[in-house]
């Protein structure tokens, strides 16, 4: 059964040669057209969602500040619910602030503690457990189709590498739209995608019709993506 889900646009920085981050450690790649065209696409879509590994060291708000528009719903993927009680975007909006969307954390069933869940809903998130994966991660269509529940139409991805790599491993990305820094780190650094399956030409996920612009020293690279048949 196909299950009803949003547009997906996957968005992120990534160095030349494919990286996002150190070990353990945020790394600034956007520049400050990066960071406003950011801050438009999360105005451009009913939410935005990230892993609970990016909550935790990129520790994200994950608002719309650089620029005017709606404030868009924020989505942590995290199988255990494990979101730091420290979170930034667990934190009510401070004076002079404009109001944050609302914050849901999506679960996975058998993963997660009552204990966790209360915690949450206390600090005023939403909590909702969808059935888990093999390997205990959250089932992305099941998440997919409970965003679409709730209204959302557009769904802004941003990341880090395991969210990106699971959503094109499982085809639910529709869009890509990829800041490219100049710079190289090296493979000792954090790969914006993973192993995608068979490591052959013909079995590669493309940009099709790719656009191109610049963000001031940045390169942003943006298309429909195209999986092989």
């Amino acid at each position: 059964m196909i299950l009803p889900r949003p547009l997906v646009t996957l968005h992120f920085a990534q160095t030349l040669d494919g990286r996002i981050a150190t070990p353990g450690e945020r790394v600034a790649l956007s520049t400050p057209a990066g960071i406003e065209h950011a801050h438009r696409a999360r105005a451009d879509h009913d939410a935005v969602l990230v892993g609970a590994r990016t909550v935790m060291i990129d520790d994200p708000l994950l608002t719309v500040r650089a620029c005017a528009g709606p404030q868009p719903m924020r989505v942590v993927l995290a199988s255990a619910l494990g979101v730091p009680d420290r979170a930034r975007l667990l934190a009510a909006s401070g004076k002079g602030q404009p109001a944050a969307g609302r914050v849901l954390v999506v679960g996975a069933a058998g993963r997660a503690t009552d204990g966790a869940r209360a915690r949450l809903e206390e600090r005023g998130a939403e909590v909702v457990l969808v059935p888990a994966t093999d390997c205990g991660r959250v089932s992305l269509p099941h998440a997919l189709a409970e965003l679409h529940a709730r209204g959302v139409r557009r769904l802004l991805v941003e990341g880090g590498g395991i969210v990106l790599t699971s959503f094109l491993r499982a085809r639910l990305a529709d869009r890509a739209e990829v800041e490219i820094a100049p710079r190289l780190l090296g493979d000792t650094a954090i790969p914006a995608v993973g192993a995608l399956g068979e490591a052959t030409l013909a079995s590669a996920i493309d940009l099709r019709e790719p656009a191109v612009e610049l963000l001031g020293g940045n390169v942003l690279l943006r298309g429909d993506i195209g999986y092989p048949d």
